[in-house]
């Protein structure tokens, strides 16, 4: 939901980008944010190249907010797939378009909420 949320007013946005790589997600500086989270999330090798590269373009306050954000969406998620914590259904309806064409309901984690 705060996907989807956060780029409701922003049609410039493109929301495959959180999902697929090869996609431009409009987002300013995107390329080195998505390294940056793609390195930290699955704690690659390329972590503190990344970090670097986002220093470089974006600032020492952008790397630690990045950081920041990562953290606490996996925070959320941890605590999300303990509970199984379903949507409620204003949230599942809503979400049910870019839910879909995103692909999220096939991913692993979908199998620890209940209906």
């Amino acid at each position: 939901m705060l996907l989807g949320r956060s780029s409701q007013d922003n049609d410039a946005l493109n929301l495959n980008g959180t999902v697929r790589n090869e996609v431009d997600s409009g987002v300013e500086h995107g390329e080195a944010l998505l390294r940056y989270s793609d390195a930290a999330v699955g704690r690659t090798p390329d972590l503190a190249a990344a970090r670097e590269a986002l220093n470089a373009e974006m600032g020492p306050d952008a790397v630690v907010d990045c950081a920041a954000t990562i953290a606490n969406f996996q925070r959320m998620v941890r605590i999300a797939d303990g509970c199984g914590i379903p949507l409620d259904p204003f949230s599942r309806q809503e979400s049910a378009k870019w839910r879909d064409g995103l692909g999220i309901d096939t991913f692993r984690s979908r199998g620890n909420t209940f209906d």
